[in-house]
């Protein structure tokens, strides 16, 4: 029985309908996952110059000599 009444039985959420504030509360949390999701998204897609030099000189694609060159046009 109590499975069954979902939110509508609890007493939390009971005064938090649409007219009398809820839209603003549950905006203000639907926002706030919107705006998580959306930094997580970008958080993973940056990458510094740096860590690209460093992973294809790890992986072999450029020389000892061209990886020292590039880091250091890198630091200026």
């Amino acid at each position: 029985m109590l499975i069954m009444m979902g939110l509508t039985g609890c007493h939390l959420f009971s005064g938090l309908n649409f007219m009398g504030g809820g839209f603003l509360f549950y905006g203000i949390i639907a926002l706030l996952i919107f705006v998580a999701i959306v930094y997580l998204f970008n958080n993973h897609h940056q990458n510094s110059a740096l860590d690209i030099l460093n992973r294809e000189y790890a992986q072999g694609r450029i020389s000892d000599a061209d990886y020292a060159k590039r880091k250091e046009n890198l630091k200026k």
